[in-house]
């Protein structure tokens, strides 16, 4: 999703990965790898023939090292040799990685770290990784050391912190420079108003006030768009029910009703949550009427918001999250908008149908709900 005609900024360019693939692939290797020194370790404790397991390791790219109980090197794949030196086997932990304290510290806690070291091709940053191997249930343990290269994505992470960065400084500006000529505009127009007695002057007066307050409208559902644009980072167990009851407080619903009908509990940032939540609100009795009916269920995957209005015409339910469109003249464009990047910010995909009364139905899937320790049900 875009906002403004601007790609956003958390949008990956064609042909690059997503972290996801990245994790996944990582994990397979650990996977092979686990799998594959499992099995010579094994076969060499029940004193069978031996695997190959240099060969083993030597099939990966990443810089890999398995370490005894005592944390001393017992296989080093090419490219571990190749960063640390030849000669290793045998060689205590504490020794190879002497010159990298983090490393050793990782080791020695059976913990993860990221370090930049020295390469072939310069300086990379590496996720170094233990996985635990052998048939023992506990300590003593033998481990697997993989320094998972995440140079590009480090990389691509301070590009987007970057940019988010200098949206953030473009959106203030904004709010600062748009904003308080707007509030005294409006200040001054509402001073004259008070004081006049002539109903022609009133009338053109109350349209220069809707217009100051559509402004307004504009200027905070573009910064809206701006910062919630960005990731999710953090998220928190969050009742749907809680989250759409703060947002009905901050509307003017005038004579609507809202009914929920699910006490269901997802992983969400609460503040955007409601924020998708007022905007799904106020279009609903924009488009729907002072006394439209708006309902909160769930659905596999996730959850609605319906409502009993007009509906959507369906060659537009494409169209209604891109920016700026509006079907209403007093509308700002943004709403749906802002809906959709939050829905995108969580990792969420936003569709909409028609209700079963006819109306505009907005799906939520892909939610992750919350542990079941933390529902209601659960509480009970």
């Amino acid at each position: 999703m875009s906002w403004l005609g601007r790609p956003s900024v958390l949008q990956l360019a064609p042909g690059e990965f997503s972290l996801a693939y990245y994790i996944a692939a990582f994990l397979l290797v650990l996977l092979i790898i686990g799998a594959g020194l499992g099995l010579w370790l094994l076969r060499t404790e029940s004193g069978t023939e031996s695997v190959d397991a240099e060969r083993l390791i030597n099939a990966f790219d990443e810089p890999v090292t398995v370490l005894d109980p005592e944390d001393d090197v017992l296989l080093a794949n090419v490219p571990f040799r190749a960063m640390f030196g030849e000669d290793l086997s045998g060689e205590a932990a504490a020794d190879v990685f002497g010159s990298h304290p983090e490393i050793q510290t990782a080791v020695e806690e059976k913990d993860e770290t990221v370090v930049e070291l020295d390469s072939e091709g310069g300086k990379r940053t590496y996720r170094v990784q233990l996985y635990p191997i052998g048939r023992q249930p506990r300590p003593p343990r033998k481990w697997v050391v993989v320094l998972h290269d995440v140079t590009e994505h480090q990389n691509r992470r301070a590009e987007l912190e970057a940019e988010n960065e200098q949206l953030e400084q473009f959106a203030s500006l904004i709010s600062h420079d748009l904003r308080n000529p707007l509030d005294v505009a409006i200040g001054r127009t509402n001073a004259v108003k008070e004081q006049l007695d002539d109903s022609e002057l009133e009338t053109h007066l109350a349209r220069t006030q809707e217009s100051h307050e559509r402004m307004r409208q504009i200027i905070t559902d573009v910064l809206t768009l701006a910062r919630d644009g960005h990731g999710i980072g953090e998220t928190e167990p969050v009742p749907i029910e809680t989250a759409a009851m703060d947002a009905w407080s901050h509307v003017d619903t005038d004579d609507a009703s809202l009914s929920l009908d699910t006490q269901l509990v997802i992983q969400a940032d609460e503040k955007r949550l409601v924020r998708a939540f007022e905007n799904l609100f106020r279009n609903a009795v924009e488009h729907g009427g002072d006394d439209v009916s708006i309902e909160i269920g769930r659905i596999d995957g996730g959850f609605f918001v319906a409502d009993d209005g007009e509906g959507i015409d369906p060659d537009d339910r494409e169209s209604i999250f891109e920016p700026g469109y509006c079907s209403d003249e007093d509308g700002t464009g943004l709403g749906l908008a802002i809906v959709s990047e939050i829905a995108e910010g969580h990792g969420w995909t936003v569709s909409v149908t028609e209700s079963a009364d006819g109306g505009a139905q907005f799906e939520f899937t892909g939610v992750d709900q919350a542990p079941d320790e933390l529902t209601p049900q659960a509480a009970e």
